[in-house]
C-alpha cells in the first residue's frame, strides 16, 4: 500500500484504469474536497493493480475501501492483494444490482455486516413548529463525538471527526438538545437546493421517551420548511424495525436503494 498525498496523485492512479467499458465498477462517490481533506490528514492509502485501484481510508482501527476497477475480475484481484487487516466497504445499489459486486468481495474473505436502506420523504413540508433544539457551537462538537462513539456501530455508521463536526456546527447544521447540562441528543443534516439529507439523528439511551428526538426532528423539519425543501433522504439500518417505524411516522418511506456493508476482519483470507 502507498500513502496518497494529494488529488493529482489520485487522478494519475485512476487514470490508468480503463473506464469506457460496460463492466467498469466503482463505489467511490466522494467529492474532491473530501478526498483532499483525507489526504491532508494522512488517512488515505492506495493499492493498485493493472486494472484496478483501491482507496483505503483509515477510520478508528480499520480501513474503509473504495474501489475503482475495469471489471469484477479486476476488482477481485485487487481485493485478493490486500494485506491482513480489518476492512469495510459500502456497496450501494438496487437489490439485485449488488449481487455480483458482493460476490467479488465475498470471494476474498468479506461477509455482510449489515444492510442500510434509504428512506425518502417527498412533497412540501408546510409550516412546522420549531422543536426548540439548539444549534450547537463548535466548542460542543467533541461532546457530540463522545455521545456518538458510545451509541453507534462504527462499521455501519461512521463517527465524524471532531474537526468535521466543528465545521458543521459553525455552519449551523448540527442540532443538539441538553438535559441537566448534558447533551442528550443530536441531529446532523445538510440542505442543498430543494433536497435535505438527514445524516445522523441519535438520542442517548438514558433520554429515550422524554421527547428529545421529537424536538430535534421538529427543529430539522422547520428548517427545511423555511427554505422550501421538497425532498428529504436518510439511511437507516434495514432490520431496525423501531427506527424504520419512527421514520415512517414522520412521512419517510423506503425507496429501494440499499447499502450493503461488507466487512473482512483481521486475518480473514480467501
Amino acid at each position: 500500500m502507498e500513502l496518497l498525498r494529494d488529488w493529482d496523485a489520485w487522478q494519475r492512479r485512476i487514470g490508468a484504469v480503463p473506464r469506457a467499458t460496460a463492466t467498469y465498477t466503482t463505489n467511490l462517490y466522494a467529492l474532491r474536497d473530501q478526498i483532499e481533506d483525507w489526504c491532508a490528514a494522512g488517512r488515505l492509502h492506495t493499492l493498485s493493480t493493472e486494472r484496478a485501484v483501491l482507496l483505503l481510508r483509515a477510520d478508528r482501527g480499520f480501513h474503509r475501501i473504495h474501489h475503482v476497477a475495469r471489471d469484477l475480475p479486476a476488482l477481485a484481484d485487487a481485493l485478493g492483494a490486500l494485506p491482513a487487516g480489518t476492512y469495510t466497504s459500502d456497496l450501494v445499489g438496487q437489490g439485485g444490482q449488488l449481487e455480483d459486486v458482493c460476490a467479488a468481495y465475498s470471494a476474498n474473505g468479506f461477509a455482510v455486516h449489515t444492510v442500510l436502506q434509504r428512506m425518502t420523504r417527498v412533497g412540501g413540508l408546510g409550516a412546522d413548529h420549531d422543536g426548540e433544539a439548539t444549534v450547537a457551537a463548535p466548542g460542543e462538537a467533541a461532546e457530540v463525538v463522545v455521545l456518538l462513539e458510545r451509541l453507534l456501530d462504527r462499521f455501519a455508521e461512521p463517527v465524524p471527526e471532531v474537526a468535521a463536526l466543528q465545521r458543521e456546527a459553525h455552519d449551523g447544521r448540527l442540532l443538539i438538545v441538553r438535559r441537566d447540562g448534558v447533551i442528550a441528543g443530536m441531529l446532523l443534516y445538510e440542505i442543498k437546493g430543494r433536497m435535505a439529507h438527514l445524516r445522523l439523528w441519535h438520542v442517548d439511551d438514558n433520554a429515550r421517551g422524554l421527547g428529545v428526538g421529537r424536538r430535534l426532528m421538529r427543529s430539522f423539519l422547520a428548517r427545511c420548511a423555511q427554505v422550501q425543501v421538497q425532498r428529504l433522504v436518510l439511511w437507516v439500518i434495514g432490520d431496525n424495525a423501531r427506527s424504520v417505524a419512527i421514520y415512517r411516522h414522520y412521512g419517510f418511506v423506503p425507496d429501494g436503494l440499499l447499502d450493503r456493508i461488507m466487512i473482512r476482519h483481521e486475518g480473514a483470507h480467501r
